[in-house]
């Protein structure tokens, strides 16, 4: 996909390139966009790596807990900030697609008997495809609507429909969440935060606008979990402010408390956010699902029928009544939830969906809810009679505890009816989402992102459950499969039937049914429960952007032939085909130069050479001096990365706190650094190695499960790692292979994440190298005893948090290496001391069964060499473990204690000798260009002269601006000798 630039930062996809796009976004916009995204987006994918760790650590049997993030937050004398006049009455909130200019109007206008909502909520989430198309049209309505000029008429005949602004509803925006991205745009290389997009560019147009006219920027804000995400959001509205001149507290938000984490942690979230939040949403369907998706490990929590959760069970009530006690006792509005009923058109259907809207409102109002919502215009007036007070913020109830039971209940019926209603609701979502929709009405009721995603999670609990059904039927692939195929038939008969189609609209319509189903089939038999449209937004591909598709089949059979006959993957298990890895290509390729190459080169010089001996780099300049003094691989430690060069800009210890992607940019860095040193000495005609030497990469312990590896993976190719190690423990509770507490993950769980690393690759077309280590000589703990081949080295015991204790050792790494061997084309057995012995048993072991199986060795830092073994022990070392079969050898911190010692050296003779101190340096690199060394010219090492090239290349000879001439290293350093 070929994007555009719109500044020297801030990128556009081909496809979402046109006039209406760029008239929004203007220069004012796009350096306030690039500012806010540098400002948040690290600490954005921070706290989404939290939110990972979290998810995993509920997967191993924890739950949900409050997190006191500022003590401050439990005190009982803070309160939000006053709430604006214009936001004090919310009795009714009608909320719908903010694409949809008719239906906006609708939204903001009174309806046939005369009702109006107080606030209008339209919407960039849950109820809109979030197409670039569709986010821009919605844009452009929530201007119109903030000047009071929105207007709709579809042809010169039609009926014309328009705001008036003296008797429209509030205007409220709900952007999209913390964890989405929108694809279609990339500042410094980087796909935005659609939240931040969202915000910022409605803001950047309409605050203005509503100001003058004496009213609040008003914003809704979904799918918040955690407190540290509500000081994000806080910071982000700080920030977004500021940028624009505008005072503190200019905007508000109500945020939706809809999901399990949030709920217990509302006081917390209120808190963080206590200068721009008015009030909280019961966001009850995205709450269930939630529910289901945050405990999917629990066997206890298998949920009932959709139909059967709603606010009269006990922990549903509880999570509302619990909103209403902190918003109140807070001075912030507690809203009620969405009644996501439709009148339909027969009289009787209409009075038994208003009954169940005034008992679902009339419900809310006794629990103490100062508004709700509906999601069409035809119930605000019977909603409205639910609420006769302009709000209730006075109500709390002092008996109801603070700590009330929030976790889903594992009871009640689970029905055929109940899986046959899920599989419908997927195929209508389906058919409307494939014409651009993000919501349908259909069988009464208004459904969405949200009830989808409730349908999806359930059908995927009760699958991998094999849960057996009231009637007697069991749950698997098979049963919903068939359910996909008979549910099909009404839609079928639908369409058929409809004597406003013509024949070719019928086919047509056929066509988006069949792919609706199959579409559904397949998200519903996934085995993981996979993000669906909640992870990203669509990228607009334009319709000029070909590319050559080749014939599936036949690159299938060649890419079978590859793996069976090429010695390169000889010894390789991969538990997908051809086919699988060939469908999730796609059909626009990408090629990955510096990978496929270093890739090539480090298999080339592992069977070539004895052994491969590499240096943990930490920055560019280092890898360029591994590579200048001869060595031919480059080792990057995560532990490096951790400790002075990740995406945090903070120290951290070897546990992967830092963001994930902090390696694959630092091997970018490296291999930037490396192709300037070759240019540089290309513009010389002095090229005298290969400066692309192969990079092994860190990958930890996947920073997750295996969707994370998969993803981690491809990141590091992108970067162009030619090979990438994984380490056999849980990710959330990583440690250095050298720190205690290390927990390791159940063999067959690791073999899924090496599986993964390796579709990967394959996926992207280049042959990675990939490196499985085992930390099982020194952990003491492993997360499950699923695996029968960890049984043996179970002591019977558990710890507090529910880990089983092992017998940590030889035999049990022997036994992880083995079953590694064939998913992985090195394996590396961390230890806790030099052993030659030990290194011996090791690969003796693996060889016997594998003969030909490469192994790595680290040969660490937190080893205390001369306390331990001899100096000719030392000198022989590598080459003894070469000789076992130890092919790559490595020390990782090389980089931070070379770093660490030459700088504290330096700086401890400066304070003794002054500038003498750094003369004798000086006069070290000075000797040192005898072998080769050539950074005393730091100007030229960074390539001032090369860029001196570029400048004459431009100006063809006639620049007068060169940088290099008449420059102090030219005069003072060309024929320095020692």
């Amino acid at each position: 996909m070929s994007y555009h630039s719109l500044n020297e930062s801030v990128q556009i996809s081909s496809g979402a390139l046109n006039d209406r796009s760029i008239k929004l976004l203007d220069i004012g916009f796009l350096d306030l966009l690039a500012k806010l995204h540098r400002k948040m987006e690290i600490r954005r994918n921070q706290l989404l790596a939290v939110r990972r760790r979290r998810q995993e650590s509920y997967d191993q049997g924890a739950i949900p807990r409050t997190e006191i993030l500022n003590a401050n937050s439990t005190l009982p004398d803070w309160s939000v900030a006053s709430i604006p006049d214009d936001l004090k009455l919310r009795r009714v909130e009608i909320t719908g697609p903010v694409n949809d200019t008719k239906m906006v109007i609708n939204m903001l206008s009174r309806n046939s008997d005369g009702s109006r909502a107080d606030m209008a909520m339209l919407d960039f989430e849950d109820s809109i495809k979030p197409s670039w198309n569709n986010i821009i049209d919605g844009v452009y309505n929530v201007i119109g609507a903030s000047l009071g000029e929105l207007h709709y008429q579809k042809d010169d005949q039609s009926k014309v429909y328009k705001v008036d602004p003296k008797d429209m509803a509030g205007l409220m925006v709900r952007v999209r969440g913390f964890h989405l991205q929108e694809v279609n745009i990339k500042i410094d290389g980087q796909y935005v935060s659609a939240g931040l997009f969202d915000l910022a560019l409605c803001f950047y147009h309409t605050a203005e606008n509503l100001i003058k006219a004496h009213k609040t920027p008003k914003y809704y804000v979904p799918k918040i979990e955690y407190p540290m995400e509500a000081w994000w959001w806080n910071d982000l509205f700080i920030q977004l402010q500021a940028e624009l001149g505008y005072e503190i507290g200019t905007l508000r938000a109500t945020f939706l408390i809809e999901t399990l984490p949030a709920a217990f942690n509302m006081e917390e979230i209120l808190y963080e956010l206590r200068d721009h939040v008015v009030g909280m949403n019961v966001g009850r369907w995205d709450k269930i699902f939630s529910d289901i998706k945050t405990l999917k490990n629990h066997p206890s929590r298998i949920s009932p029928d959709r139909s059967e959760i709603n606010m009269k069970k006990f922990w549903m009530e509880n999570y509302a009544k619990k909103l209403v006690n902190v918003c109140h006792r807070r001075g912030a509005f507690a809203i009620g939830g969405m009644s996501a009923f439709t009148p339909g058109k027969d009289p009787e259907v209409r009075a038994l969906q208003t009954k169940k809207v005034l008992e679902d409102k009339s419900n809310e109002f006794k629990l103490g809810h100062d508004g709700c919502w509906v999601s069409h215009p035809y119930f605000i007036g019977p909603a409205m009679q639910c609420f006769p007070k302009s709000n209730q913020v006075e109500f709390i109830d002092d008996n109801f505890s603070a700590h009330p039971q929030l976790i889903m209940e594992g009871s009640g019926p689970r029905t055929l009816g109940g899986l046959k209603t899920n599989i419908q609701v997927a195929i209508a979502y389906l058919i409307g989402l494939s014409k651009g929709l993000g919501c349908v009405a259909h069988n009464n009721m208004m459904e969405d992102l949200a009830t989808l995603e409730i349908s999806r999670a359930q059908v995927w609990q009760w699958n991998h459950y094999n849960v057996t059904l009231d009637e007697g039927t069991v749950v698997n692939d098979a049963l919903i499969k068939e359910l996909f195929q008979k549910e099909q038939e009404p839609f079928l008969v639908e369409i058929l039937n409809n004597q406003t189609l013509s024949d070719k609209e019928k086919m047509s319509e056929i066509h988006i049914l069949n792919k609706a189903t199959l579409d559904g089939m397949i998200l519903f038999t996934s085995t993981t429960l996979e993000p669906f449209l909640t992870t990203t937004s669509p990228l607009e591909i334009s319709s000029t952007h070909t590319y050559n598709r080749r014939n599936r089949m036949d690159e299938a059979t060649k890419l079978e032939t590859l793996w069976e006959k090429d010695k390169r993957w000889r010894g390789i298990t991969r538990d997908y085909s051809p086919a699988e890895v060939l469908k999730l290509r796609g059909s626009y390729r990408v090629e990955h130069s510096l990978a496929r190459l270093g890739a090539e080169n480090l298999w080339r010089l592992l069977n070539e050479e004895i052994y491969i001996n590499a240096l943990g780099a930490l920055t560019g300049n280092q890898a360029v001096q591994q590579v200048r003094a001869g060595l031919k691989a480059i080792y990057l430690s995560g532990w490096q990365v951790a400790a002075d060069a990740n995406q945090a800009g903070e120290m951290y210890p070897d546990q992967s706190l830092y963001p994930s992607d902090s390696v694959p940019n630092v091997v970018k860095k490296i291999n930037q650094a490396l192709i300037r040193a070759d240019q540089v000495e290309s513009a010389e005609g002095l090229v005298t190695r290969e400066w692309l030497a192969p990079i092994v990469a860190d990958a930890e312990a996947g920073f997750g499960g295996s969707l994370n590896a998969y993803e981690l993976m491809k990141q590091m190719i992108a970067a162009g790692a030619a090979g990438v190690h994984f380490e056999d423990q849980l990710a959330s509770e990583k440690k250095c292979g050298h720190l205690g507490g290390k927990v390791l993950v159940p063999t067959c769980e690791f073999v899924k994440k090496l599986t993964a690393a390796r579709l990967a690759a394959d996926v992207m077309d280049v042959p990675t190298l990939v490196i499985a280590r085992t930390d099982a000589q020194a952990a003491t703990l492993l997360t499950s005893d699923v695996d029968e081949r960890d049984h043996k080295f179970l002591t019977g015991e558990r710890t507090p948090e529910g880990f089983f204790r092992i017998k940590n050792g030889m035999d049990i790494a022997i036994a992880r290496g083995l079953a590694y061997a064939p998913y992985a084309d090195l394996i590396w057995c961390e230890t806790s001391t030099p052993d030659l012995d030990e290194a011996r048993l090791f690969a003796e072991s693996i060889h016997a069964q594998f003969p030909n199986k490469m192994l790595a060795y680290n040969c660490s830092p937190s080893f205390n060499w001369k306390k331990k073994l001899d100096a000719t022990t030392i000198a022989n070392f590598q080459k003894e473990l070469g000789a076992m079969g130890y092919k790559f050898q490595f020390v990782t911190l090389a980089g931070f204690h070379s770093l660490n010692f030459s700088m504290f050296t330096l700086a401890h003779n400066y304070k003794t000798h002054g500038m003498s101190a750094y003369s004798a340096l000086q006069e070290d690199e000075f000797s040192a260009e005898a072998i080769g060394y050539t950074a005393t010219k730091h100007q030229r090492e960074v390539g001032t002269g090369y860029f001196d090239l570029v400048s004459n290349t431009i100006s063809q000879g006639t620049s007068s601006t060169l940088a290099l001439k008449g420059s102090t290293e030219e005069e003072q350093f060309s024929g320095a000798t020692a």
